[in-house]
């Protein structure tokens, strides 16, 4: 579904969706209502990261369904090991937003002509080259020196490598989780800290 919506508008999916739909709850049913929902745009929209990495997980036919958090993200980056970044895609920007559709749809693209491996390797390398790039413009405009990482997708081990020797190559100083946990958990802990104040 993640996958078909974010191509949707730079190509048919409604095909290989309805092929996949053995993969979904419903089956070819739900695959129909999801391609309706697309024509008439009333799909909802995602920032997360996490959803690109489910999404791409799909569509290199790594992981179709989620049993327990995170799965088709952790599945993608034990197949990534494997692999090389053999499409080196330059990260591409809407403003201030890292332009995924683009991702997903050259590793659609590619999906029968490079290996699942290496299109694994490269999804996470331009999710990472691209997030460093907007960070540290970011940094630049408001004068700071360190640049964090936070959420899910920072317990993606090369997602976070990369993005620390690209920041630290520039002279900032990264900063990661330690004590607290860098996805759901460390919001529930920042919420109870906040909650905790305001009793005051």
């Amino acid at each position: 579904r993640m996958a078909a919506g974010i191509l949707h508008g730079k190509m048919d999916t409604a095909e290989w969706l309805l092929t996949k739909s053995r993969h979904l709850p419903y089956g070819r049913k739900e695959a129909e209502l999801v391609v309706k929902q697309l024509e008439k745009g009333s799909a909802p929209e995602t920032t997360s990261c996490g959803r690109v990495l489910d999404a791409v997980s799909a569509l290199l036919g790594i992981c179709y369904e989620r049993s327990y958090e995170g799965e088709p993200a952790m599945k993608l980056e034990s197949t990534a090991m494997k692999g090389k970044d053999v499409l080196n895609l330059d990260p591409r920007f809407e403003g201030k937003v890292l332009d995924t559709s683009f991702l997903v749809h050259e590793i659609f693209t590619n999906k029968d002509k490079v290996s699942v491996a290496d299109l694994a390797c490269s999804t996470q390398s331009y999710l990472a080259r691209g997030l460093a790039e907007l960070a540290i413009e970011e940094a630049e405009r408001l004068q700071v020196k360190h640049v964090g990482f936070s959420g899910g997708v920072a317990y993606n081990e090369h997602i976070t490598a990369t993005i620390r020797k690209t920041v630290e190559k520039e002279g900032y100083k990264f900063l990661v989780h330690n004590k607290i946990p860098a996805g759901d958990g460390g919001t529930s802990f920042g919420q109870t800290i906040v909650a905790g104040f305001q009793k005051q």
